[in-house]
């Protein structure tokens, strides 16, 4: 039987194509892609809707876009905003600008440019974001760090080292309003090495402790190195 070979797709202006595997996929315009998408690589300039699944070795979107299934696949690079109904894992995650899902991110390396809004939770080794975060369940990484740009939230936030710095000059939304200020709140943050500003959290735990300015903590928990800013506020620490 012979080897049914695997084709380019390009789309240009309005157009769809069905679902199948793609060796590279570039859309120019609107594209959607209905059913479910294996590739090698996808490039899209414009507005891309996926009605499926898709796999991709590479994906990169310079525009809007959605999708009703999961998306996974080796590097993801987002530059405008995209919604994904499912869960979403790559190995590397690049987003400058939007990306929400209504599932969970998973990688292995993240850097996030400006938001990032889950249902789910989120797993990474090593995770940068610049800007804020929603995340829903729990939010796991070996490297986590977060430089506050707006309101970000997670339920719980687990981690080797956990580095959240506040930014130094104030937002006019900062001023404006307690809900926009930029400020990290979550339940429990627990880690080997901690570092946090700007922070609201019931309870802390760690090895080594350093609560920074503008951090509100109900509990901190640390086994050796504890210490906390003037313009912090903590309610108890215990060493255990």
């Amino acid at each position: 039987m012979a080897e049914r070979s695997v084709k380019d797709l390009k789309i240009n202006g309005v157009g769809q194509a069905s679902g199948g595997a793609y060796r590279k996929i570039q859309s120019e315009g609107i594209a959607t892609l209905n059913g479910e998408i294996t590739c090698e690589a996808l490039s899209g300039n414009g507005t891309l809707k996926i009605k499926g699944t898709l796999e991709a070795g590479e994906f990169s979107l310079n525009g809007t876009g959605s999708s009703d299934g999961a998306l996974r696949g080796g590097k993801f690079e987002l530059d405008g905003m995209f919604k994904v109904s499912g869960d979403v894992r790559f190995s590397s995650l690049h987003v400058r600008g939007i990306l929400k899902a209504g599932g969970s991110v998973i990688g292995e390396t993240a850097k996030v440019d400006g938001v990032l809004k889950l249902e789910g939770g989120a797993e990474f080794e090593e995770a940068e974001v610049y800007g804020h975060l929603q995340v829903g369940g729990m939010l796991n990484a070996g490297k986590l760090t977060i430089d506050l740009n707006g309101p970000s939230h997670a339920k719980e936030i687990g981690g080797e080292l956990i580095l959240v710095r506040q930014r130094k000059s104030k937002r006019l939304l900062d001023y404006l309003s307690p809900h926009w200020a930029s400020r990290l709140t979550a339940g429990v943050i627990e880690g080997d090495d901690l570092r946090l500003e700007g922070t609201k959290a019931d309870v802390v735990r760690g090895n080594s402790v350093v609560i920074g300015p503008g951090c509100e903590i109900g509990l901190v928990e640390y086994k050796e190195h504890y210490e906390v800013s003037p313009q912090a506020s903590v309610g108890r620490a215990e060493q255990k």
